[in-house]
């Protein structure tokens, strides 16, 4: 019996991390598009605009791979903030498969009434972590990586790793 309960923990969302991670992702996202609404923005805007501040010109692939969405999902973000005025683009050449992408005035200046509000969530997670932070940080990104090479094994057509059964 002992190792039917252990083995059914990962369904008993108050034993598994993954259920407690998903609330808290949950939680956090609409705690924060709640609060960013206020500057008109959404979580995954105010994302991008950071990201753009940090690294003018940036292509699109790398917004949506820093930002864990879809390229399709990053081209609805940057029109949606290139009609609010808040970036701009650059016009494609035939030189330049990529389009650059860097804030305005505009775009600095609600990133910065953004960024008190993301600063309160990221200050009370931090508080919660405590000396920890640093650790449950790159506990997290470990496991992010260790899922995405996880899923790169499962897809079809890729090679099993070595020992794993097909």
């Amino acid at each position: 019996m002992g190792t039917l309960m252990g083995m059914a923990s990962h369904a008993d969302p108050e034993e598994s991390l993954g259920f407690a991670l998903k609330t808290l992702q949950q939680t956090l996202r609409s705690r924060m598009d709640a609060a960013l609404a206020q500057a008109g923005l959404t979580t995954p805007q105010y994302l991008v605009l950071a990201l753009l501040e940090d690294h003018p010109g940036i292509s699109n692939s790398e917004l949506a791979r820093r930002s864990a969405v879809a390229a399709p999902t990053m081209l609805k973000i940057l029109d949606a903030l290139a009609r609010a005025g808040y970036v701009e683009r650059a016009d494609r050449t035939p030189q330049l498969r990529t389009r650059g992408t860097t804030l305005t005035d505009s775009g600095r200046s609600r990133l910065a009434q953004a960024s008190a509000t993301v600063e309160e969530f990221e200050n009370l997670l931090r508080g919660a972590a405590g000396a920890d932070a640093p650790v449950i940080a790159a506990w997290l990104r470990t496991c992010t990586g260790l899922l995405m090479e996880a899923r790169t094994a499962r897809e079809p057509g890729a090679s099993p790793s070595p020992g794993t059964p097909r």
